[in-house]
């Protein structure tokens, strides 16, 4: 632990100049190296709690899985009928447009 024994200002991201530690203020090392009370180089720096940082690297490319029929809604159905070449006929509700995606599927499947 470190005390601070005169005022260390620093620079804020947009330039301006900003009071970080007033006298008698007791900091860790780390802190006080990073304002350059203390000679060396600050540890790394601890994550937070609960706060969660994604390292960069490759991006997940693994494709989501399709959602059941029944949390489809209306234009998610007349899109997978387009998709899959099926005509939901007359079809107006979500009821029918999955009991015509569900039976074209069966047909297919048996064929």
């Amino acid at each position: 632990m470190f005390t601070v024994e005169n005022r260390v200002y620093g620079k804020a991201a947009d330039g301006r100049t900003i009071l970080l530690y007033t006298p008698g203020m007791t900091i860790t090392d780390d802190a006080a190296k990073a304002a350059g009370l203390l000679a060396g180089a600050p540890g790394p720096v601890e994550p937070g709690r609960g706060l969660t940082i994604k390292q960069p690297g490759a991006a997940d490319d693994t494709p989501h899985p399709e959602a059941p029929l029944s949390r489809m809604n209306l234009a998610e159905l007349r899109a997978a009928c387009e998709t899959e070449g099926i005509d939901p006929g007359d079809a107006n509700l979500r009821a029918e447009f999955i009991a015509a995606i569900e039976a074209a599927r069966s047909a297919k499947a048996g064929a």
